[in-house]
């Protein structure tokens, strides 16, 4: 298992380090769509196992919602995602034989919909900031550094049990352990890539950035236990799918988009 995430993590960085900061935002917005294509796959794969109609819908309005979020602007993401909700609640509507279990399957598609289709495309929003690369590299960075840290902490240090009824693995330890080395990301991120950044402000982002990392894979952790699978899909090698991959990078880039507006005075979006 750590042999084949070493070997995934040493082709995989270097071409996120190529796409974050030398790839055009074209290209960038191509690939974050696309990996928000297969995430809602395999959502619906995990939540509408069998169900057609149901696995159509949570694409084609996930889809809807990311791509109007690709183009940037506040009347195009508010159209689509109305036109994306709607959809679903008709769709679910017409297609509805059992009106209680097509409010649960309309509530599943919902969320699949919002967790992969709106989440994801804000890599694209902070991009598009100033600095927009130092901020992706600083998101990207603090949860790959508190992934390992966690990893290693957990194995030769675990003893306490975090939340095991969710995630019988994860540790006391091990989440210390995540939290401290995504510090010493967030300030070697911020001596190299983001000077504009105060010492105190970059920690006080990366510690944020952990906790929403570490929350979000308990999240996962529990959709996962919801829907009796073991890994959402297999296309990283020792990492699973794509939505175990993105479950700690959902809720970090969401709140450094906001952060950044917020604190920085960054332009909001025309």
């Amino acid at each position: 298992m750590l042999r084949a995430r070493l070997i995934t993590a040493a082709v995989a960085i270097p071409l996120l380090v190529y796409l974050v900061f030398r790839a055009p935002m074209w290209l960038f917005s191509t690939v974050v769509l696309a990996i928000t294509f297969i995430a809602l796959r395999e959502f619906a794969a995990m939540a509408l196992e069998g169900i057609s109609h149901a696995t159509t819908m949570t694409m084609a309005g996930g889809m809807t919602i990311a791509v109007t979020m690709s183009i940037g602007n506040t009347a195009a993401v508010s159209a689509g995602t109305v036109v994306a909700l709607a959809g679903v609640l008709i769709g679910t509507l017409a297609t509805a034989k059992d009106m209680r279990e097509s409010v649960g399957m309309a509530g599943q598609i919902l969320l699949g919909c919002l967790y992969a289709g709106m989440l994801l495309p804000h890599f694209i929003w902070v991009r598009g900031l100033p600095d927009g690369s130092g901020w992706v590299c600083l998101v990207l960075a603090c949860v790959m550094a508190g992934d390992a840290g966690g990893y290693f902490a957990g194995v030769g240090l675990g003893r306490r049990k975090l939340w095991p009824a969710v995630s019988p693995n994860k540790t006391v330890e091990g989440a210390c352990g995540s939290f401290l080395l995504s510090l010493v990301a967030g300030v070697c991120v911020k001596l190299l890539v983001l000077r504009g950044l105060g010492l105190i402000e970059a920690l006080f982002v990366a510690g944020c950035v952990n906790a929403l990392a570490q929350l979000g894979d308990l999240l996962e952790s529990m959709l996962k236990r919801a829907y009796d699978v073991s890994d959402s899909g297999w296309i990283f090698p020792g990492h699973g799918g794509v939505l175990d991959r993105t479950d700690s990078l959902v809720l970090p880039i969401v709140f450094v988009y906001y952060y950044a507006m917020l604190a920085r005075g960054y332009a909001m979006m025309p």
